[in-house]
């Protein structure tokens, strides 16, 4: 591989100095003006909603105007008093509606008695339904507001507004729990006014409104009086919404496909702020499938009732990209010309640097003789060439000491490898020699115990117990140091077989370690399926769960639980099991380091337990080899866990032990 020059490393020393001051400059700054950038639109959007509001309002109050106009023409005044040309009322009232945008126009007597409508199907006779601003206008009093209209009453109103109407719930991310399937009510911005006969008396009302549900073009309308109609990515940038309670029935917010969101609902935290709490909202918030800078304020009916929600937002990341563009656009200029003065600078350190690199190559090259000449340059550079200088001078008389040095050192690493070939000789020699006095200790323990040599007192009871449970600690310890050295040869092998885990591993397992568990007080509960199978090597796999249990007894809370379980989440192709303790836990961050070898847990007060270290050590290599992973979580004071996957299947080629 070719040296960088001296001149390249200057020139990327300077780079890297100026990158990282620029790195850091960069994300100071993005912060601080993305933090000041969102606050500065958070009031730009709580500005567009009274904007919003009052293009709301504005429209609230044309329809007002329309009605009363059309309340005080003569051809509805005279309707009645000439109640017999009803036809004629109809298309007098149809004409006006078209005329003035209305979805509707009704006119009803004075006892509350439709006398005509203006839209097919032309239903009159019926008493209208409980509209709050048709009683107050038969009482002599003009009014407007939103009101929200039953599914039935639309449908007697206009043969298509009920249809219109009809908004299916869809399910939206961070919106609260619903039962509701669809949204058949309609959110009507309408206005009553009393029809007044020659002597002043109320002779009825007239009763005119549009239907919000799905009316896009008023709210793009409010939305390009707002905002413009501008997009980013295929979004709009600044959106208006009408809710009728929690659901969209009106909106240009689009979703992926894009078309408009409507039926998706409002996220769980906004309902709560504004339906719940009749306030206001203004923060970022989730809306649909992207981040919003967003006002949300109630609807509230001449009632005074919350009934909808009036939402405008703008899109996030149109303004956090942008700026972030922007300001790396003059970091990275700022970059370029740092660059070019480091090129410039680079340049004249090279020269004195260069007189010493050819004087370095004649040394290289067998010439002891070879001297940096004097010349200019910086102060330490004319010092490096006296050094430099100096090396060479005194260079012959040590080459023959590194030569002798050299050899010492051969020596030494021939010496180390001898000495680590003869403790993995010793530590497997150790461990199999141990492996059958112990056997026998555990067989002769297990048949005092069993009393068939006799009956025992409660003391010969308990020191039996006592052995038996460091004869298996003693087990655990020489498993674990016959698998280290075998990973330390680079001779652990897989006898692969498929397994059913909890009769042929688990259950063994706590036949024996479940008194140990008792001596504490704990108990272990396991949920794993007696049908759950896999490919594994079951001897090297009850190794792992011994060590995991071990340490659960070993380091859990006296009176604790241990749970033995399996996720249903596992990767595909895996199953993943876990052990898990009621105790101290360990501190965050620290798992990682129990799967090194010879590393310990810890309790609260940073007491080490005995052990030897090895355990989960070993565990990692076994899972691993299994192609499977381990990890260690906890919080720290309650509970411990440790997690490892294993494979369903064989792996191809692996024949079955």
């Amino acid at each position: 591989m070719r040296r960088l020059s001296t001149r390249t490393r200057l020139l990327l020393a300077f780079v890297l100095v100026i990158g990282i001051v620029a790195t850091v400059t960069t994300w100071a700054g993005l912060s601080f003006l993305g933090r000041s950038a969102v606050r500065g639109a958070m009031l730009h959007v709580e500005a567009d909603l009274e904007s919003a509001r009052s293009a709301y309002e504005a429209e609230r109050d044309q329809i007002r105007v329309f009605v009363g106009l059309a309340a005080q023409s003569d051809s509805i005044v005279g309707a009645f008093r000439a109640p017999g040309r009803p036809d004629a009322v109809t298309r007098e009232l149809e004409r006006r509606r078209k005329r003035s945008g209305l979805d509707f126009l009704t006119l009803v007597d004075a006892s509350g008695i439709v006398t005509a409508r203006s839209r097919p199907p032309y239903v009159a006779g019926d008493r209208p339904w409980a509209d709050p601003l048709l009683a107050r206008a038969l009482a002599g009093e003009a009014a407007s507001g939103t009101v929200v209209v039953p599914g039935a009453a639309l449908e007697i109103e206009g043969e298509d507004l009920a249809e219109r109407a009809f908004v299916p719930v869809v399910f939206t991310e961070r919106a609260g729990p619903t039962a509701r399937l669809a949204e058949d009510r309609g959110l009507v911005l309408e206005a009553a006014l009393p029809v007044l006969d020659p002597s002043g008396r109320v002779a009825g009302a007239l009763v005119g409104g549009i239907l919000l549900n799905r009316r896009f073009e008023f709210v793009d309308r409010i939305r390009d009086v707002v905002f413009g109609n501008k997009t980013y990515e295929g979004k709009p940038v600044g959106t208006v919404t009408l809710f009728l309670a929690d659901v969209r029935v009106a909106t240009n917010v689009v979703l992926d496909s894009g078309a408009r969101a409507i039926g998706t609902r409002v996220s769980e935290e906004v309902a709560a702020a504004v339906l719940g709490r009749g306030g206001r909202f203004a923060d970022r918030a989730f809306v649909v499938n992207d981040w919003y800078l967003s006002a949300y304020e109630p609807i509230r009916d001449p009632e005074g009732r919350v009934v909808g929600i009036l939402y405008v937002g703008l899109l996030e990341k149109k303004y956090t990209e942008v700026l972030a563009a922007r300001f790396v656009g003059i970091s990275f200029g700022s970059l370029l010309v740092s660059v070019a003065l480091a090129v410039y600078l680079s340049i004249s350190f090279r020269r004195p640097i260069r007189r010493l690199v050819d004087a370095t190559r004649e040394l290289s090259s067998g010439n002891l003789a070879a001297r940096v000449p004097a010349g200019r340059g910086s102060r330490e550079a004319v010092e490096l060439g006296e050094a430099f200088n100096s090396m060479a001078e005194a260079l012959e008389s040590r080459t023959s000491q590194l030569r002798s040095t050299s050899e010492s050192l051969k020596r030494a690493a021939n010496e180390a490898e001898e000495r680590n070939r003869a403790y993995l000789e010793m530590l497997g020699f150790v461990t199999h020699e141990l492996k059958s006095p112990l056997a026998s200790i555990v067989f002769a323990i297990a048949a005092l115990r069993d009393r068939l040599l006799g009956p025992l007192n409660e003391a010969q009871e308990a020191l039996l117990k006592a052995a038996s449970n460091s004869a298996d600690y003693l087990q655990n310890t020489i498993a674990n140091y016959l698998n280290l050295s075998r990973i330390e040869e680079g001779e652990l092998k897989l006898r692969w077989s498929a397994t059913t885990f909890r009769g042929q591993v688990i259950a063994p397992l706590l036949d024996r370690l479940s008194e140990l568990a008792a001596d504490r007080g704990m108990r272990i509960e396991c949920d794993v399926p007696e049908d759950l199978a896999g490919a594994c090597d079951p001897s090297l796999v009850t190794s792992v769960f011994q060590n995991l249990l071990t340490n659960a007894v070993k380091y859990g809370r006296e009176g604790g639980r241990i749970e033995i379980g399996h996720d249903a989440d596992a990767p595909d192709g895996f199953v993943r099991f876990y052990v898990r303790n009621e105790g101290e836990g360990f501190p965050a961050g620290e798992g990682e380091k129990l799967f090194h070898k010879f590393s310990r847990l810890t309790q609260g007060g940073g007491e080490t337990k005995s052990g030897t270290g090895l355990g989960l050590f070993v565990s990692r290599v076994i899972v691993e080899k299994h192609g499977g992973t381990i990890v260690a979580e906890s919080e720290p004071g309650r509970w411990a866990k440790f997690a490892f996957t294993l494979p369903v299947n064989l792996p191809p080629g692996e024949p079955p032990a």
